[in-house]
């Protein structure tokens, strides 16, 4: 019997080696222009998806509703995924300093640094990374700060309940334009949105063609790799156009790409980063934003020709698109 609420995702890429297919990716595509008309899509567009970090420009509005005098670079990092690299804790703790924060505050757990250089660092010399190497520190920072401002929970702005989450959900129902939201705990522990495919796109598109919100996206281009770092899809992205473009990736597959008013979201049904990178930049090239002249010689050619190496660096396959 069919179930009508069973996801219905399409093929996007596949991989090949030695001329025999090795990998099916399934997922989602919805491009909207900007007036919110699908130019395109892949799968069901009301599919629910979860937003993952995509949701972090969002979660940093409250910032900018008060005119708080947050710079540029620390607004990047705030709306970002950061790699943990020394320049990206050199913004983080001045940001404390500036607004006597602790870290000791912060409720995003640790991990090892992104940053292969500063991960084999702390390994090499036995040092335990901190709070702050945390690819979503920047983001907990933010919120920590707002709630300070506010003078609201410090303890306990993780929690559905706490007044900053709730902002935070009523402006993804009011820029998505949809309640048809699920809500979970995300990686560092804050809540994170599940919502049809179509109105993250819709969210997206809004988001960018609002002068209200021009501060985020501007700190956004204008500091790529510090909202991600080098080698990382959307800050190439953004870098590469030439600050055209916004983007933003989440866990588990899901990246969007923005400019006024126009927007692609795509989440890989797998999860594949890999992949993920791949149907993004043919999208891309599909649509006229980036061209073949724009990415190359930049990171972005080689993910591009979506080559497969074996670990001696012989090509022994092929990511093909589906798009």
């Amino acid at each position: 019997m069919h179930n009508p609420n069973k996801p219905k995702p399409d093929l996007l890429a596949y991989t090949i080696r030695n001329n025999g297919i090795e990998t099916l990716h399934y997922g989602w595509v919805v491009v909207l222009n900007n007036d919110k008309n699908i130019l395109y899509k892949k799968g069901n567009p009301n599919d629910a998806v979860f937003l993952r970090s995509c949701a972090k420009p969002i979660q940093a509005i409250p910032l900018i509703e008060e005119n708080h005098k947050i710079k540029e670079v620390e607004m990047a990092v705030i709306c970002g995924s950061h790699s943990g690299s020394k320049k990206h804790l050199k913004i983080l703790r001045n940001f404390m300093k500036r607004f006597c924060l602790k870290a000791s505050g912060l409720k995003c757990s640790i991990h090892y640094p992104l940053d292969e250089k500063e991960r084999n660092k702390l390994i090499s010399k036995n040092i335990k990374p901190s709070v702050l190497h945390n690819n979503c520190s920047g983001k907990h920072l933010g919120m920590l700060y707002m709630c300070k401002q506010k003078k609201w929970d410090l303890k306990t702005y993780l929690s559905r309940s706490h007044p900053l989450q709730k902002i935070i959900l009523n402006y993804v129902k009011t820029l998505s334009e949809t309640s048809n939201i699920k809500i979970g705990t995300d990686g560092c522990g804050v809540p994170t949105f599940s919502l049809p495919i179509k109105n993250i796109a819709i969210m997206f598109s809004t988001f960018t063609k609002e002068k209200c919100f021009q501060q985020i996206i501007r700190s956004i281009k204008n500091y790529p790799y510090y909202m991600g770092s080098k080698g990382q899809i959307d800050s190439e992205i953004i870098a590469t156009s030439k600050k055209k473009l916004i983007s933003k990736v989440g866990a588990e597959g899901i990246i969007i790409v923005a400019f006024n008013g126009n927007c692609a979201a795509i989440k890989i049904a797998d999860g594949s980063p890999k992949i993920r990178s791949f149907v993004t930049l043919k999208l891309l090239q599909k649509l006229g934003w980036l061209t073949e002249r724009d990415i190359k010689g930049s990171v972005l050619e080689e993910v591009s020709k979506g080559v497969i190496k074996n670990h001696a660096g012989t090509i022994i396959g092929k990511i093909k698109s589906n798009l």
